[in-house]
């Protein structure tokens, strides 16, 4: 999409080469000429994939979060459901997949709210939050690694903690703010 203040770069590329490749990211560093100030410019770049978010609500008016380890920041963090889009996937069917896979819970009530890039500073991350409602309990199919407690938080306690800083990801914090903003 481009629009008056979201363009493509017109930066001309002068190089460009891979220096890590990882199982989950891999990190180009890249030189570019910028015309209008006629200077290169050096960047490291992320290459990330995108993922989801899942916003799921129970009929008693519950946010269904986990508690997931997150080792950058060495805590324990409270977030929604998420993961990465497989190759071949929509979002739409990645997000349903994630909701099952880490809370146990499907869906076929699903609803796009947006779409946002988390860390355009140095990553190509894109991120598509969703609103799951109508939920079945299922099964967990967590991955090997993952290490997640699902817990029912009320909607009222999340708005309050959002309210107190409580809710430090920044994904939560943009999914929050639609929510309550759009959709509450």
């Amino acid at each position: 999409m481009e629009d008056e203040y979201f363009k493509d770069l017109d930066y001309t590329l002068l190089d460009k080469k891979v220096v890590y490749n990882g199982k989950r990211i891999n990190v180009e560093e890249l030189k570019y000429y910028n015309e209008r100030k006629e200077i290169e410019v050096y960047r490291e770049h992320v290459i990330a994939g995108d993922a989801v978010i899942i916003m799921p609500i129970t009929e008693n008016n519950e946010f269904i979060m986990v508690q997931e380890a997150r080792t950058p920041i060495g805590k324990i963090v409270l977030a929604f459901p998420a993961g990465m889009i497989e190759k071949g996937e929509t979002p739409k069917n990645a997000a349903i997949r994630e909701l099952e896979e880490e809370t146990g819970y499907k869906t076929e009530y699903i609803k796009k709210l947006r779409e946002v890039y988390p860390t355009v500073g140095y990553s190509n991350e894109k991120t598509t939050i969703f609103l799951a409602r109508d939920l079945v309990k299922t099964n967990i199919h967590l991955d090997e690694t993952e290490d997640i407690k699902v817990i029912k938080v009320p909607i009222h306690k999340v708005k309050e903690m959002l309210r107190n800083n409580e809710i430090k990801t920044s994904g939560e914090n943009i999914a929050l703010l639609h929510y309550f903003m759009y959709e509450e």
